[in-house]
């Protein structure tokens, strides 16, 4: 049989690829992959997913349960609300807005987070030492505490909760990066690399970001799962969307008074809520095992 390479040569695979042959083999990791390009898809077309407009009330038909439940309405398929507004259209509007949330949080925080923590761990001197206790500080005030003060000072919006989690989030990302760089810093080869008259930017991309992209995913792992629950919390204690958006955390706390009349609608948002963090934590450990792998 006839070789079409003449030295029989082998292709190298790239970092990269080689993490995505290992991930591969996840079969949870990878469907909790597929699991979070469906919920992106639903987030992005909400609108065109949902069967009525999520405020829309059908008076003639108030608290109608799930449509496997006796006195369901097919048209209905997660049934109404008091209000007689549709429980999957409102459903699906929720976990739009709180996962484009988090996740626009946690892209936000990355980026500031790695430009701060990179700068701040190659500043040396006096610099250093305020950058260092200004962010210990900030770590001893609770996330949620610092989301809530900040958003009362913006005023209280879906919009302003965001900036206000981001913020309360930020210094959590930035001593993450911040030690991850740190400890890079005290190995030979970064020192080898130091000796070799390498600048900040060449040590930073050639001998450090690519030893801490494991603790890297778990950081963002962590903002993520942070960002889903304060804002969701945020919702639930009347600061985060008002009652024209419908977020998961708000849509509980709508709810909580017909619970005995309605269970369903605090159980389907507490489950979205539960999923989209669970789902995100499974991929991300997938991910974390296969750098971890690669790397071996």
């Amino acid at each position: 049989m006839l070789i079409n390479n003449e030295f029989n040569e082998q292709k190298i695979q790239s970092p990269l690829q080689y993490i995505w042959h290992i991930f591969k083999g996840k079969n949870i990791a990878v469907i909790a992959m597929w699991a979070i390009i469906a919920m992106l898809m639903i987030s992005i077309f909400c609108d065109y997913l949902m069967p009525f407009p999520h405020s829309q009330q059908h008076p003639d038909m108030l608290l109608l349960p799930p449509y496997w439940s006796d006195g369901a309405n097919p048209i209905h398929l997660l049934g109404t609300d008091d209000l007689g507004r549709d429980t999957f259209s409102r459903l699906l509007k929720g976990i739009q807005l709180t996962l484009m949330g988090a996740l626009l949080i946690t892209f936000i925080v990355s980026i500031l987070g790695v430009i701060v923590g990179a700068t701040a761990a190659l500043m040396k001197g006096f610099k250093a030492s305020i950058m260092h206790h200004l962010l210990d500080a900030l770590l001893t005030i609770p996330t949620l505490l610092t989301a809530l003060i900040l958003i009362v000072l913006f005023g209280m919006s879906y919009e302003n909760s965001l900036i206000a989690v981001s913020l309360s989030l930020l210094p959590q990302f930035i001593r993450g990066i911040y030690i991850c760089i740190e400890n890079e810093l005290q190995k030979q080869h970064i020192i080898a690399l130091r000796l070799d008259g390498a600048t900040n930017l060449r040590l930073l991309r050639y001998g450090i970001f690519p030893n801490i992209i494991e603790p890297f995913v778990t950081l963002v792992n962590r903002i993520f799962t942070m960002a889903i629950l304060e804002i969701t919390t945020l919702g639930f204690l009347g600061f985060g969307a008002n009652s024209e958006q419908v977020e998961l955390g708000s849509l509980i706390t709508k709810s909580l008074e017909l619970f005995y009349l309605s269970p369903y609608l605090v159980l389907f948002p507490g489950l979205a809520i539960f999923l989209i963090i669970i789902i995100f934590n499974i991929f991300s450990e997938g991910v974390r095992h296969s750098v971890i792998e690669g790397e071996d």
